[in-house]
């Protein structure tokens, strides 16, 4: 059984996610020990099909939302990255996100301290955002130098979930770098598929803490570059590419259980 799996979700993000696949084969924790899942979401760029080209030595699997371009299918993609999963505990990040080599170790050692505890936990980690990444990644220049203590002392944002950090609110901890153990995300039904609307990981945050008493935790060891790398679709960019409906419906909540064959228990 592995101990995580890594689930990106993506979507025209071609150069980005080369760049996410050399930083997970570069992780210190071993590679037998962890798999990604990548979940195209209607790329035009040829994401997916160099997905499916891969022969590097991540344990990686490739699927698609087979939904158009133009639709919100983001939540599918984490529900359908949830079902192919094997590992004990999920890691969400985003397709612009490229984690440093010892953030899965460091993940990984934070659910095992909090599980010797006896705590429940969903752990954020910490990112910054670059605008050229890729550049700075290959230098060295960014990923290697980060250090907790210094970020500390002049990042506001930091110092706000470094007070809150054994006791995150949802709307603190985004999905962008998330992880959670899989029982815990099957049993609050993973994410809303009928909603499309851009943040509902909120929501699905919310029910971790409500529904599977789940502590959000800030582990600011845990670290990443925020993307993504130019030539790439943007942020707001892809908020006006893909059709959003502002709408929410907690009592009519249709996730994991409601499409396809549903959570592996």
């Amino acid at each position: 059984m592995k101990r995580l799996s890594v689930i990106i979700p993506t979507f025209n993000r071609l150069r980005t996610m080369k760049v996410i696949l050399k930083a997970l084969e570069a992780q210190g924790l071993p590679l037998e020990e962890f798999e990604v899942i990548t979940v195209d979401d209607g790329s035009k760029d040829g994401t997916l099909e160099m997905l499916q080209s891969y022969r590097g030595p991540l344990t990686l699997k490739v699927d698609s939302t087979g939904l158009p371009a133009d639709v919100y299918g983001t939540p599918r993609a984490m529900n359908q990255g949830i079902r192919l999963s094997e590992g004990e505990y999920l890691v969400f990040l985003d397709s612009d996100m490229v984690p440093r080599r010892d953030a899965l170790e460091r993940l990984l050692a934070a659910h095992e301290k909090w599980g010797r505890m006896g705590k429940s936990v969903a752990i954020r980690a910490w990112w910054s955002r670059r605008r050229h990444p890729l550049k700075m990644w290959l230098k060295g220049t960014s990923l290697s130098r980060y250090s907790p203590e210094r970020t500390l002392k002049k990042d506001k944002k930091f110092q706000k979930l470094y007070r809150r950090r054994e006791g995150l609110r949802p709307q603190d901890a985004p999905i962008a770098f998330f992880s959670v153990k899989r029982e815990l995300a099957v049993r609050v039904d993973g994410f809303p598929e009928h909603i499309q609307c851009y943040g509902i990981d909120y929501h699905f945050q919310e029910r971790l803490v409500e529904l599977a008493g789940v502590r959000i935790v800030f582990e600011p060891a845990v670290y990443a570059i925020h993307g993504p790398l130019s030539g790439d679709i943007q942020a707001d960019a892809y908020r006006w590419t893909k059709r959003f409906k502002n709408r929410y419906l907690q009592e009519s909540w249709k996730g994991l259980s409601s499409s396809r064959d549903g959570g592996k228990k």
